[in-house]
């Protein structure tokens, strides 16, 4: 059988589109920063993000496949990055570096810093929960941050030569991430009910658990 042919993408930009600079895609990302953090995801369009940017309406969809994929990348850029991050020195940070207190930093600076984008991705959830192929797509993003906090953690572990918990550190991920996203929110509703340490503080405790479970093995 012969191989398939791949699909081309057709240019269906104007002229105007197609002469735009090559950073047109950045630009775009900041301009729907604006709109979606001052209108929310259901009053933003694509026309205002274009209007914002200084850029056609063709731009948007040459670098985008519609208002729910520029979203995506938005909330990739300003949620799903500072995670990653996390993850990233989590796995790397020396065995001596007490990365409680480090987690709790990184969640406030996450709820001080991106307060709107915390809002966006709760109200992006909602719609993703009465759409299925948008939360087959939202599973799909949350799936590769568990996968990616679930390695940190075994790396993590093995950096600190303890023994490995019987628990699968996906497992753990999973339960990390709903904290993380529980505490972010209660945040934003009621501050005073969030204290700066409280996301290390739990991580400790649950990995002094976890601890106690291989030594009693």
């Amino acid at each position: 059988m012969a191989p398939m042919a791949t699909r081309k993408r057709v240019d269906r930009r104007s002229r105007d589109a197609r002469a735009e600079p090559r950073d047109a895609r950045r630009e775009l990302l900041s301009a729907a920063a604006d709109i979606f953090s001052a209108r929310g995801f259901h009053d933003a369009s694509v026309d205002a993000v274009a209007e914002r940017a200084g850029y056609s309406k063709g731009a948007v969809y040459w670098h985008f496949d519609g208002k729910d994929d520029l979203f995506l990348a938005l909330i990739e850029e300003h949620v799903d990055r500072p995670l990653r991050e996390m993850a990233e020195l989590l796995e790397s940070a020396p065995a001596d570096r007490d990365m409680a207190p480090e987690a709790s930093r990184r969640l406030a600076e996450l709820i001080a810093g991106q307060p709107d984008w915390i809002l966006l991705d709760h109200e992006y959830w909602l719609r993703a929960m009465r759409d299925p192929q948008l939360r087959r797509r939202y599973a799909e993003r949350r799936r590769d941050l568990r996968t990616a906090l679930g390695d940190a953690l075994a790396r993590r572990m093995e950096t600190l030569e303890a023994e490995t918990p019987a628990v699968d550190p996906e497992r753990i991920a999973t339960a990390f991430m709903a904290l993380i996203v529980g505490l972010a929110q209660q945040a934003l509703v009621d501050p005073g009910a969030v204290p700066d340490d409280l996301l290390g503080e739990t991580i400790l405790l649950i990995y002094r658990g976890l601890t106690a479970e291989c030594r009693v093995r």
